[in-house]
């Protein structure tokens, strides 16, 4: 596939294969765009009727593949009801286009930012219910689109092969592997009933005004596996913040009483997994900041501040929102299924051009 930073300045180009994928659309202004995929060029161009959309081309094949997931995911999120935006996609280039590209709505509004936050504010509540609405989404309308489907066996055998490879790179204390591997064994851990999950949750993908989530942006990895997974990021922060999102969480969705652990030790290896891809780049900036996580992170376990990843009795419950009266006044309309047909876009096969 083209990369486009070859082929002249990738604003213009990017201006004018916008103009392709919405004929008629005049615009007026050009802003380049980090994507956090680094092989999608992404800007944000406004219209002349003060419209916002994001145009992204993807430089790979795997790229175009992210994007055609991500399409499919907007797609059947047309179809429920949630409490924030999420993106609209609005179309893609004509086949005669010289690059592939598409075009999705913008979303305005303030990343996620929880330092300096209090328990008691309403962001924290507001919060874990959003996260608790995604995971109520029917599970029918994501196997139905042919997203991704993992199991409990599914997600442990691939966070062991991921253990396997952080191992491997010997840059871990040996306590800190023991500590995952005892997780990762523990099959108990791993009962739980899986939920439709966004898969890639962090602060910069959820918008905010400051009290409420507005919106939260890239979908590419719906799909169905372990609720833990989309509070995660949470327990890279404060605690007691994160423990704070989850009450609100569970305040609305039942959810399995080992959520936290999963949650906390899919924090911990994400460190081990930043440390993984920092050496495939051969990044040694990256590796630095990487080892000194995953150090600060082992002195964190030798001084006994980690939390513990035993897991509790295990009781199995299909996802159920449960909304407390002190929670109504911000959601209490259930989510609601519209039918209509979903048509699934695959992007893997684009063809140079």
């Amino acid at each position: 596939m083209s990369n486009l930073k070859y082929m002249g300045k990738p604003s213009l180009i990017l201006a004018a294969l916008a103009a392709d994928a919405l004929p008629g659309v005049r615009f007026v202004q050009i802003q380049a765009v980090e994507d956090t995929n680094a092989e999608i060029a992404t800007n944000l161009l406004v219209t002349d009727d003060s419209r916002q959309v994001l145009v992204k081309a993807p430089q790979s094949s795997l790229a175009a593949t992210s994007l055609g997931t991500e399409v499919r995911a907007l797609r059947l999120l047309r179809n429920v009801s949630l409490p924030f935006r999420v993106n609209t996609y609005l179309g893609e280039t004509s086949p005669s286009a010289i690059h592939k590209a598409l075009v999705f709505e913008y979303i305005p509004g303030n990343a996620l930012e929880l330092r300096g936050s209090r328990i008691e504010d309403p962001i924290i509540g507001n919060l874990g219910q959003a996260i608790a609405r995604i995971h109520t989404i029917p599970l029918n309308l994501v196997s139905d689109a042919g997203l991704p489907d993992y199991d409990p066996q599914d997600i442990a055998r691939t966070k062991l092969q991921e253990f396997d490879r952080i191992a491997d790179t010997g840059k871990v204390s040996p306590r800190l592997l023991e500590r995952w591997q005892n997780a990762l064994l523990d099959v108990n851990l791993f009962r739980f009933q899986p939920t439709v999950v966004h898969g890639n949750l962090s602060f910069d993908k959820i918008l905010t005004d400051g009290s409420m989530v507005i919106g939260i942006n890239d979908w590419s990895y719906l799909a169905i596996d372990d609720p833990a997974r989309d509070l995660s990021f949470l327990f890279s922060e404060n605690i007691d913040l994160a423990n704070a999102v989850l009450l609100a969480y569970e305040g609305t969705i039942r959810s399995d009483r080992n959520i936290k652990q999963r949650a906390n030790l899919y924090s911990e290896m994400s460190l081990g997994l930043f440390m993984l891809n920092s050496i495939a780049l051969g990044d040694d900036v990256a590796i630095a900041e990487a080892q000194g996580y995953l150090d600060n992170l082992a002195e964190e376990l030798n001084q006994g501040l980690l939390p513990s990843l035993a897991p509790s009795d295990f009781v199995a419950s299909q996802p159920e929102v449960v909304t407390p009266i002190s929670q109504a006044a911000s959601f209490t309309a259930p989510i609601t299924v519209v039918t209509e047909s979903i048509e699934v876009i695959d992007l893997s096969d684009n063809e140079e051009r």
